[in-house]
């Protein structure tokens, strides 16, 4: 199962971890682990290249980690929020379609 955790902060996320396969079709073959994957690498690639922000962040097989708190935004909270939201919304999608594959998890800190 992949679990999604987003953290959220005054309503604005802070965080997201991608961890786990969803298991639904052979390796190469997931259609579930790649739309998953790749809106969240999408979105960490736009983090990276297009709004050249530097979040603390960790990518490998399986793990997508994010972190957002304590960098420098750069005057691109508006764009970022902007990706993000529309990350959530994919993933949220995808966890109601495949809701046996997907777990996504919504966490308010304060």
């Amino acid at each position: 199962m992949i679990k999604i955790n987003i953290y959220r902060k005054n309503g604005k996320i802070i965080r997201f971890i991608v961890k786990g396969h969803a298991n639904y079709g052979e390796y190469g073959e997931d259609i579930v682990c790649s739309a998953v994957t790749t809106s969240a690498t999408q979105t960490l690639n736009g983090i990276l290249e297009l709004l050249k922000l530097e979040p603390d962040y960790k990518y490998s097989e399986g793990l997508i980690d994010c972190n957002f708190v304590n960098i420098d935004l750069k005057g691109n909270e508006a764009e970022l929020n902007i990706l993000l939201e529309s990350m959530y919304k994919m993933l949220e999608g995808i966890s109601k379609e495949y809701s046996d594959k997907v777990k996504l998890i919504e966490k308010e800190e304060s």
